[in-house]
């Protein structure tokens, strides 16, 4: 029932847009489904509305009945992937843009407990990060102990990086700095304990710290014109870079120090279909859970990880690498999306774990490190392939809005 004791003012209307949006950036959201919603909503209750957001702030503009202007700064401390908050927020919205409840319950309902409650348990977190780390490992080298040990360490480097210092120390940057570092020394130590090629240790933490989604989000807010939004997330993505490439030449520099050997890299081995389609189901699945995607979708999140990842092996031919990633970034913004309509809740959902198989973070991390290690011509190469995929990636997403787009704006959701 809507709360009809008094009119909404424009201080109701600013402070729900304002605690809305950070919420909402804080969880992860795109800016540009964000400005174009609280727009939206200003002018559903009357007060034409100006949004301008960044990934640290939001600035909320409204215009009373009487002309005056009003205008309110929220700002956005720490965030990060939050799929689980970001359907909860979603759907708030829709009931204060629907007139279900009025913008004060809305804002009440915000205020409450509820909004911060995590999806999964604390030891379901814990057995995703290992599982997937475990599951990395065991596609790329076939080598069941160093994949325990690259599982037991992805779930340190969770922990260092994710809920372990995220109370003490507010810099993401330096907490994935940290969490390289935590990488790097326990697969040394494993390595030293059961030598084995040091990839097949340290994948798992490396591929939850790279910022590949970071690197393709930022891209496509360039490309939406959302340049401010697009280029901080870009800057972003490259200090997180320049962080883990640092924290391996420190690493590179002290075993030289030690004259320990250096870490040997080995060719990466295929699994038969079955069981890397096996292994695939359970990292996007683990992904899934670290990402807080909602129990009743993940199912669906992780089948729409599986297609994608398939249609990218059917063109993993170097020679058809813009191909493989267009086709099967399309593949996931066609699935997600129609997932999204069909459920009412944001198609990010299911696009940001289907999206784990494909984002060239492994690559731009390697890229780095050559760069770091003197092979400027080889990590200039490998940056320009990341470069490429990420826009593949990006432009694959965009492609899969256009027949939506065609159909409506109630089926068109902008929010991949």
């Amino acid at each position: 029932m809507i709360n009809r004791n008094r009119p909404t003012t424009s201080d109701d209307a600013l402070s729900f847009m304002a605690e809305y949006g950070r919420a909402y950036l804080a969880s992860g959201g795109p800016t540009s489904r964000l400005e174009e919603a609280l727009a939206a909503l200003g002018k559903q209750i009357g007060y034409p509305t100006e949004v301008f957001a960044t990934p640290t702030g939001i600035f909320v503009s409204c215009i009373d009945k009487s002309g005056a202007s009003h205008t309110t700064l929220s700002r956005i401390k720490d965030g990060g992937i939050n799929l689980g908050r970001l359907c909860w927020l979603e759907g708030i919205f829709e009931d204060v843009y629907s007139q279900k409840i009025s913008i004060v319950q809305g804002l009440k309902i915000m205020h409450s407990k509820a909004l911060n409650k995590p999806p999964y348990k604390l030891w379901q977190s814990f057995m995703a990060a290992f599982l997937a780390g475990f599951a990395l490992s065991i596609t790329d080298f076939t080598m069941f102990w160093p994949a325990v040990a690259s599982g037991i360490i992805a779930t340190a480097t969770w922990w260092v990086a994710g809920p372990g210092l995220s109370g003490r120390i507010t810099s993401s940057i330096f907490r994935d700095f940290m969490g390289a570092t935590v990488t790097l020394g326990l697969a040394a130590v494993f390595q030293l304990l059961l030598p084995a090629p040091f990839e097949a240790y340290s994948i798992g933490g490396i591929i939850i710290l790279v910022p590949g989604l970071a690197l393709t989000t930022a891209i496509a807010e360039l490309a939406d014109q959302n340049l401010v939004s697009g280029t901080a997330k870009l800057m972003q993505a490259i200090l997180t870079l320049l962080a883990l490439a640092l924290a391996y030449m420190l690493f590179h520099d002290l075993s030289d120090s030690l004259h320990l050997l250096p870490a040997p890299s080995a060719p990466q081995r295929q699994l038969s279909l079955l069981i890397s389609i096996f292994a695939i189901l359970v990292s996007v699945s683990c992904f899934g859970i670290l990402f807080k995607v909602p129990v009743k979708a993940l199912p669906w999140a992780t089948l729409t990880g599986l297609m994608g990842w398939l249609v990218l092996r059917l063109f993993s031919n170097s020679d058809y690498l813009v191909a493989a990633s267009f086709l099967g970034s399309l593949s996931v913004g066609l699935i997600s999306l129609t997932l999204g309509w069909r459920y009412k809740i944001p198609s990010q959902v299911f696009s940001v774990p289907g999206m784990i198989a494909m984002l060239p973070g492994m690559l731009a991390l390697t890229s780095m490190r050559n760069m770091a290690m003197g092979q400027q011509a080889h990590g200039i190469e490998l940056a320009f392939r990341v470069a490429i995929t990420a826009g593949a990636i990006v432009f694959g997403l965009f492609t899969a809005r256009i027949p939506f787009a065609l159909l409506g704006p109630q089926h068109a959701q902008r929010n991949i």
